[in-house]
């Protein structure tokens, strides 16, 4: 029989704790009973489940995110469940679309874990980045944002846009690969100049000159991005002089991708300029431009005075062997320089840029150059030596991957035709004379084909020396 115990009145949540400390034993037994006409001094009546509501408040927004996904007869992602209360969620390639990102979005809204939050390649189109755009309207605790490979397109561009000129909390952003085109760059050019960035993606999008003009100002503008990528393109003649003034006015930009645009030689006198001025500037890469000889002089010009940049990338611009002697004397020129490796992947090496090489080394003890090999003396080339010291420096190179890839019908033999275009596309570092030296070498028995057949359970540095020795006997018989 349980000990009657009287009524209580309760005025506060504080009382019911002193009362409870007092009665000991009898109130774990008891029931306590409220009588309802008696109202609280703030006007409402107590009841002890208000503090246990409270406690069991959803900060991670797991029981939204069940429920939309109910809603919305979708199956929840294991993966967001289990990492909702961790700073980052990783979620790039996980086929979400629009439906599957508004559950993720709504759940989000009111989360206050997750900082880093990654749905590149998820189909989200523009629908899904309104709903991503929405909740970063309410969340602020979420810095990192990736939206890589959505085909986002222009309506996404525009949400985008908008919400960036809210949300001050974010901090990095990678929008590579959404078809933008230059008309959508209007949403960013704009609030560029004034949000609080440190890293912008815009790479592998469809912009191009107008879009470029538009960039220029709003780079200069900016007082706080640190990366820039604008990489894959299409940005050039005006659009490419707007960037590069961009550039020389910008006074945070450390790290700037502007690789695969076709800047041509008209980019790199701009480019050339804005490295006379800009000294904040560390990493530059301007590869795949179409610069050539003639728009390497105003690049060598523009780091003779440069006293920031520690990584140029000029690869795959046709700036010929003599060009790139003029860069490496520009650098050697500066006592100020602090370059550290300089890129000139496919320009051949003859004798005076060797010498130009060794020089520059002499000077920037630390310099590191990216470069094809080198046969010193006159010796007649041999393309095998040549790619096995390329293979060296180029360690996870597989050369038996270039023979599948083009071996269509799986006969372990490619023609030399084929074999021609499969090492072109490899950018191996050879001209076209000798390449067809270096096929016919791995040959060897004088046929119109390749057999790899032993290559493919043989180290590949082996195999080559075992084509060499089958070549060099096949000629003395």
């Amino acid at each position: 029989m349980v000990e009657a115990v009287e009524p209580l009145v309760i005025d506060s949540l504080t009382d019911v704790r002193s009362t409870e400390e007092k009665r000991g034993s009898v109130i774990s037994d008891a029931r306590v009973e409220v009588p309802a006409e008696s109202p609280t001094s703030d006007g409402y009546e107590t009841d002890l489940e208000i503090e246990e509501e409270k406690t069991n408040y959803d900060t991670t927004g797991r029981e939204v995110y069940v429920n939309q996904c109910k809603s919305l007869n979708i199956i929840p992602v294991s993966y967001f469940l289990r990492n909702m209360q961790t700073s980052e969620i990783q979620m790039s390639h996980h086929g979400l679309g629009p439906k599957g990102t508004k559950a993720i979005a709504l759940a989000l809204v009111n989360n206050t874990t997750v900082l880093k939050l990654n749905l590149a390649d998820n189909a989200l189109e523009a629908e899904g980045g309104l709903y991503i755009a929405n909740m970063l309207r309410e969340n602020c605790y979420i810095t990192v944002l990736d939206l890589s490979e959505n085909k986002l397109g222009t309506s996404g561009a525009k949400t985008l846009g908008d919400m960036l000129h809210i949300n001050v909390n974010l901090k990095e952003v990678y929008l590579s690969g959404n078809n933008f085109t230059d008309k959508d760059i209007e949403h960013f050019s704009e609030v560029m100049k004034d949000f609080r960035l440190t890293h912008f993606d815009l790479s592998r999008n469809c912009i191009g000159e107008k879009g470029g003009l538009l960039l220029g100002p709003a780079i200069a503008a900016n007082e706080s991005l640190e990366y820039l990528n604008l990489s894959w393109n299409n940005i050039r003649r005006k659009g490419a002089i707007a960037v590069a003034n961009g550039l020389k006015n910008n006074v945070m930009l450390k790290h700037m991708n502007l690789s695969w645009n076709g800047f041509g030689d008209e980019g790199a006198v701009a480019i050339g300029e804005a490295l006379k001025n800009n000294t904040i500037l560390t990493w530059l890469d301007v590869s795949h431009n179409r610069i050539t000889a003639e728009g390497i002089k105003f690049l060598a010009k523009g780091v003779e005075g440069n006293e920031g940049l520690k990584y140029f990338g000029v690869a795959h611009n046709p700036i010929t062997s003599s060009g790139a002697c003029q860069l490496l004397e520009s650098f050697g020129k500066n006592s100020s320089a602090v370059i550290e490796t300089v890129d000139i992947t496919n320009v051949r090496v003859n004798e005076d840029l060797w010498a130009a090489l060794k020089e520059a080394k002499q000077i920037l003890t630390s310099l590191k150059v990216i470069h094809q090999p080198y046969m010193e003396g006159r010796k007649k080339p041999n393309p095998i030596a040549s790619l096995k010291d390329w293979l060296g420096h180029n360690k996870h190179f597989e050369l038996v991957e270039v023979f599948k890839r083009f071996d269509e019908e799986e006969s372990m033999e490619v023609s030399k035709e084929v074999l021609m275009e499969a090492f072109q596309q490899a950018h191996l570092p050879f001209d076209k004379t000798n390449m067809e030296m270096l096929i016919d070498q791995l040959d060897g028995e004088g046929k119109e084909s390749v057999n790899y057949t032993t290559l493919v359970d043989c180290d590949q540095v082996k195999w080559l020396d075992e084509c060499l020795v089958r070549y060099n006997t096949s000629k003395k018989e």
